[in-house]
């Protein structure tokens, strides 16, 4: 045991001294990381309740249509502005005093179940107008909602509770999203690229035939690279977490469930990493392999954005890749639930990559190191 530990040390000092292993293993994430969260994490960057929308009625509008639509529009989260003139309203939409603007015309009806007929105008292209359109779209179905009521008399047997957008954003946040994405690309970089590198370069060189000369046998190497590269992502994932305190990201992450789920994806893909090894024939051929399957886990994993709208012709990858099921699993552990599919699938499709990939590199371990 002490030889295989000194062995991993020496490993591992090796390992760092590399300036592709070093920066992508421990630099390369915390890079990402800030990267991700300025552009797209940044509580000043949208707020809605800084959008401002202005609402113009029609003169002589009905008043119960009116003492609908303004009672909704109290609950809008955003900065309402009455304005008599549509010509004056689109105006100021243009030159970026308002978002949005919601004409009401006098002969607001509604016919059927369709959505009252009001005219939206916003700017195509600009961020902050499409989002109020949406926004306002959606307050525009509950008006449909309550114009039925009253027309049709139907009951009311729904409750509805208001939610400030504060409470939204903090039950959202970018950076939390992300945060699982980060520790899950830390892993990879070093099971995808440290281990089947190491192995396979001490393979086709002839080194690991050279350990039945001498006391340390080829599965003490194998166990010192395996230590060497968990090390590597030990630390990698504690300049990540101690980043994560800076950036705030929700203390939610740091429990006993989150690092065990934690050590069984690592457990998953240092496995994924011996499936390289045990298929692969020459080391050039193989990095250039794993390279591609790393960009297209990674980016079909949904390490940094939601990925289950995408046509099928692509999404087959999302759903036997082995890193969906993983970081979704994190993130539901603190509340997030973006994946369509069950908790039990989180375990199921990474234990089978898992059991797979231990069956191979049984089946071809003395091809792995060399001896055959």
């Amino acid at each position: 045991m002490k030889k295989i530990l000194k062995l991993s040390f020496y490993q591992f000092k090796n390992d760092i001294r590399e300036f592709d292993t070093f920066f992508w293993s421990f630099v390369f994430p915390l890079i990402l990381f800030m990267i991700l969260v300025s552009i797209f994490g940044s509580p000043n960057e949208l707020n809605i309740s800084d959008f401002n929308v202005g609402i113009v009625y029609e003169k002589n509008i009905n008043i119960l249509s009116k003492s609908i639509l303004s009672k909704t529009f109290d609950n809008m989260p955003m900065n309402k502005t009455e304005i008599n003139d549509l010509n004056e309203a689109i105006d100021k939409l243009k030159h970026r005093e308002l978002d949005a603007v919601l004409f009401i015309p006098k002969t607001l009806t509604l016919i059927n179940d369709k959505n009252p007929q009001v005219d939206l105008y916003y700017v195509e292209g600009r961020s902050s107008s499409n989002i109020s359109k949406d926004v306002i779209n959606i307050f525009m179905d509950y008006v449909n909602i309550e114009m039925i009521k009253r027309v049709k008399n139907i009951k009311d047997d729904i409750e509805i509770e208001k939610v400030s957008i504060s409470s939204l954003r903090e039950e959202f946040s970018y950076k939390d999203f992300i945060f699982p994405g980060i520790l899950m690309l830390s892993i990879m970089s070093v099971s995808f690229f440290n281990i089947p590198f190491n192995i396979l370069f001490s393979r086709e060189k002839g080194v690991n035939k050279r350990f039945l000369l001498i006391p340390i046998n080829g599965a003490s190497y194998f166990f010192a690279v395996v230590i060497s590269s968990i090390l590597m992502v030990l630390i990698s994932s504690v300049f990540v977490v101690i980043e994560s305190f800076f950036m705030k990201v929700s203390n939610k992450f740091f429990s006993i469930e989150f690092i065990v789920f934690y050590l069984y994806s690592l457990i998953v893909l240092f496995s994924i990493g011996l499936i390289f090894v045990s298929i692969s024939r020459k080391l050039s051929t193989s990095m250039v392999l794993i390279n591609i399957l790393f960009q297209i886990s990674m980016f079909l994993g949904g390490l940094y954005f939601p990925i289950f709208n995408i046509p099928w012709i692509i999404r087959w990858y999302v759903y036997i890749n082995p890193v969906t099921y993983l970081v979704e699993g994190m993130r539901r552990l603190v509340g997030f639930n973006i994946a369509p599919f069950s908790d039990i699938w989180i375990y199921i499709v990474p234990t089978i990559w898992l059991i797979i990939s231990i069956l191979l590199f049984s089946l071809n371990y003395k091809k792995v190191l060399g001896y055959e």
